[in-house]
């Protein structure tokens, strides 16, 4: 177990050198809105901007948690939480907005996966819930939440970061521990199938891939590992897969404590990320606002 630690770790120092000196870097004013304090956030692996709520945030812990997500504010204080109903999650890694029919909806993902072992992964769709004056604590009724079980087409392993792509509806995620991170799609919005296939698409020039997004008319990418955030300019008419393997630029990023999460914000040319709180260190909510390249 040393021996593979120690391998990822000099690969993450090799590849971390490499992109310094080939990719052009974005400048940014990173702000800190608020703490994340609340007990029940202790171990935050995902965030997105409410599109029902602006300026607050639907996040969730992972591994160890139960099935639920929370809505917190513009400084990382709890609005609501919501418990989904018939839910035995597992490992929950990340979270997606997705825009259909007119509504807004969720799409979380149960997609962790330390040691490789899972037969299959599963996502959790439902409308974006709404809150009752008054009220911390609701719950999503299981027959509102439709359950997508996915299988990669060769062998189990470890994801965190997924988005969707608002201009198809095509769902994408990326893989965490293969030595270099993969990028793998479905259709799952288009035949309203139980299970899918994953499909390899492409691998990235680095790994450990923690959390990505699509900005919300899908003009930009951003894909964060542990150390470091890429960002590709998306052109309206380009396929996803196309801009992907387009050169990408680093977005100046200051390290985070176990930062697992980042989405994209309302307001034009901004980010957030938020991370969990190991050994007892404090989470914070981050703004980056960054000039366009």
């Amino acid at each position: 177990m040393r021996n593979s630690f120690t391998s990822i770790m000099l690969f993450l120092l090799f590849t971390s050198t490499v992109l310094n000196l080939s990719a052009q870097e974005i400048g940014v004013v990173r702000t800190a809105l608020g703490k994340a304090d609340h007990p029940a956030l202790g171990e935050i692996s995902g965030i997105v901007a409410s599109r029902t709520y602006p300026g607050k945030y639907w996040v969730h812990n992972d591994s160890g948690d139960t099935g639920r997500v929370f809505l917190i504010d513009s400084v990382a204080k709890m609005s609501c939480e919501f418990h989904l109903e018939g839910i035995d999650a597992r490992d929950v890694e990340d979270i997606a907005w997705v825009r259909e029919n007119g509504k807004n909806y969720i799409l979380l993902a149960d997609i962790g996966d330390n040691l490789a072992k899972r037969e299959e992964i599963k996502l959790y769709y439902f409308e974006e819930p709404l809150m009752e004056a008054g009220v911390t604590k609701d719950t999503i009724a299981s027959k509102a939440i439709r359950t997508i079980v996915l299988n990669y087409p060769d062998k189990a392993r470890d994801a965190e970061a997924i988005f969707v792509d608002p201009m198809d509806q095509r769902f994408y995620l990326i893989s965490k521990r293969d030595f270099y991170s993969t990028l793998y799609s479905a259709d799952i919005f288009k035949s309203k199938k139980d299970r899918y296939i994953l499909r390899k698409e492409m691998e990235f020039p680095f790994t450990f891939v923690t959390a990505a997004d699509i900005s919300e008319h899908g003009d930009a990418i951003i894909v964060k590992n542990l150390t470091q955030v890429f960002y590709w300019d998306r052109k309206t008419k380009g396929s996803i897969i196309n801009s992907l393997r387009s050169p990408f630029q680093k977005v100046s990023y200051t390290v985070e404590p176990q930062g697992e999460a980042i989405a994209f914000d309302h307001s034009p040319f901004t980010f957030v990320t938020i991370s969990e709180r190991p050994f007892g260190l404090d989470a914070y909510l981050y703004q980056y606002k960054y000039t366009k390249p």
